[in-house]
């Protein structure tokens, strides 16, 4: 394989650990009621990072070093001398080759190397709260909350690209899932590849949960408070129970990316990404993240934008935004699913259910994920360079969550 390209799974210094803690206070309350409070955490290390991560590449001090000059033709021998010299030439037959080449990890293997790392570590933290009512006057109940923090290191996002989204799966440009059509991605990876010691906001954190289920038997009807009767008025209106799944989360964190330099595509942060004051449905939808936030890791300077320079300090500055950025997220959710159903019986164990499903009752349509590819539009002038293009579209949501609408009728026996 000399000369050409090498892939394989590396095996794991260590094996995966998951630490788990967790704390927990029940009380029970007059009423039938109970409350649950909890503190959970978790701490992963030598988790699955990368999916391949590429072994063979331009160290960065010798990127800052020699710059455009890398891509020069050196002879092999101001690099490397004795047997792996005279083996280089004899596998590329040539006495030169790029000084890139020539001070990668790997010369031999410039179709590159690359490995699946276990150097993954996440940190979790999550305050539980669960009030619950037991069956009581036909009701039921129970509400949890959950607000929680999840930070990992940037190469365990890759673990993403393994997931699948069952809602956006197959449907292109309509319904986008949780986190995009296309899953929750990469989420952005590190900066410097010989400095591999950046954490973010992790690409799943969602800081706040909420879920409501509950369910009401009307109170009338054969054994009920109201109509307590048999005949035909109870097979009417007897036995009729409404139950319903209400859920709302945040969004999740977006990776922001930007037209790159020499060394990385990285943003500056330079200002809030989010807008401020109030802003009509439709302005969240074309631009949902505020530009004025960022700017290329080459600056802001327009008269760079049009005429870029390879050798210029610009061109060899890493982004100073993180991989993730927790005031950056998608819109968040929420839905609302019920059932109205109605048992008929004629027999203690033998019966009828007629069931009426609703699933997102409201119709609600919750907004997908944006464009988080940085760029503006053309100057008032129509001028276009590497950041100003028609067509820029950083911000627009074009996708949404979740289905509309669906009913479901169901008739089932029962013995």
């Amino acid at each position: 394989l000399l000369g050409q390209g090498v892939s394989y799974p590396e095996r794991p210094a260590h094996d995966p650990i998951v630490q788990m803690w967790s704390l927990e206070v029940e009380r029970e309350l007059p009423g039938n009621f109970a409350i649950n409070i909890g503190y959970v955490g978790n701490h992963g290390t030598h988790l699955f990072g990368e999916a391949y991560r590429q072994n063979n590449y331009f160290h960065t001090e010798d990127r800052l070093r020699y710059r455009t000059a890398l891509s020069a033709q050196i002879p092999i021998t101001d690099v490397y001398s004795g047997q792996t010299a005279a083996k280089l030439q004899e596998v590329f037959g040539s006495s030169t080759l790029s000084r890139g080449q020539l001070l990668s990890t790997f010369p031999f293997y410039p179709g590159g190397v690359s490995s699946k790392m276990y150097d993954g570590q996440s940190i979790y933290h999550g305050l539980n709260l669960r009030v619950q009512k037991r069956y009581s006057h036909g009701l039921d109940f129970i509400a949890a909350y959950t607000w929680s923090k999840k930070i990992t290191n940037a190469s365990i996002t890759n673990l993403a690209g393994f997931l699948v989204n069952p809602v956006a799966y197959a449907r292109n440009g309509y319904i986008g899932g949780r986190a995009g059509a296309v899953g929750l991605g990469n989420g952005g990876d590190y900066q410097d590849p010989d400095h591999r010691n950046e954490r973010a906001i992790a690409f799943d954190d969602i800081p706040h949960m909420f879920n409501l289920k509950a369910t009401y038997e009307f109170p009338w009807g054969k054994g009920k408070p109201f109509l307590n009767r048999g005949g035909a008025l109870n097979a009417i209106l007897g036995g009729w129970k409404l139950s319903g799944n209400f859920n709302t989360t945040s969004g999740v964190p977006l990776n922001i990316s930007c037209p790159g330099n020499a060394l990385t595509s990285r943003c500056n942060l330079i200002g809030d990404p989010k807008f401020s004051g109030d802003r009509t449905k439709a302005e969240r939808i074309q631009q949902w993240i505020n530009p004025a936030g960022f700017e290329p890791p080459f600056g802001s300077d327009e008269s760079y934008w049009n005429n870029p320079d390879p050798n210029d300090d610009r061109n060899w500055r890493f982004g100073t935004a993180g991989a993730r950025l927790s005031s950056v997220r998608s819109p968040g959710f929420w839905n609302l699913d019920t059932a109205l159903a109605k048992q008929v019986r004629i027999r203690e164990n033998v019966g009828f259910e007629l069931r009426w499903d609703v699933y997102n009752a409201l119709n609600h349509m919750n907004l997908g994920v944006p464009n988080t590819y940085f760029c503006l539009p053309p100057g008032p002038d129509g001028s276009q360079n590497s950041v100003r293009y028609a067509g820029c579209s950083f911000g627009l949501i074009s996708d949404i969550q979740n289905d509309p609408r669906r009913m479901q009728f169901g008739l089932k026996f029962y013995w």
